[in-house]
């Protein structure tokens, strides 16, 4: 429980981020699937996936043009870095990256549908593969710090011993 509260907490502090700060780069890293695939690998529970569901639906308040496209995402992107925890047995950084990798291929591809079933396509297509490329790459580099500043927080909270929780 007290995990779930920290990376949820953590979660709005990337929503804070991603949507303001980081608009000053031109691609913008997709923090929350980071701390999503760090959810679903390493702390797969009914709390992360309400956590998460959450959280995606509060950068589609912040952020998007379509209410719920976000929080679609990132539980697709849960259910998909769920089902393949069970096969992966290595967490090291490469292959925490290439997790990322994949599963930011995978909500730019659900974003991408999404879209086109309830929006204009017309030039949309060269512009979302380009961006939604860099934003995997950008969130798998980003995937390691992000990771390893996660687990020493697990680890903080897990020594810390607060009442009533």
């Amino acid at each position: 429980m007290k995990l779930s509260l920290l990376l949820f907490a953590v979660g709005l502090l990337m929503i804070l981020l991603q949507t303001t700060f980081l608009h000053f780069f031109p691609v913008v890293p997709d923090l929350i699937l980071v701390l999503c695939v760090y959810w679903g690998l390493h702390h797969p529970t009914v709390g992360a996936v309400l956590g998460l569901f959450v959280l995606g639906y509060s950068v589609d308040v912040v952020s998007s043009p379509i209410l719920g496209i976000n929080a679609f995402a990132m539980s697709l992107v849960f259910l998909a870095v769920y089902l393949s925890s069970r096969s992966i047995w290595l967490h090291s950084p490469l292959v925490s990256a290439v997790v990322v990798l994949l599963a930011s291929l995978i909500k730019g591809c659900a974003l991408v549908l999404v879209w086109a079933l309830f929006l204009s396509t017309e030039g949309f297509w060269m512009g979302a593969i380009r961006y939604i490329l860099l934003e995997a790459l950008v969130a798998a580099l980003l995937a390691p710090v992000v990771f390893a500043l996660l687990r020493r927080g697990q680890a903080y909270v897990e020594k810390a011993h607060i009442p009533g929780l």
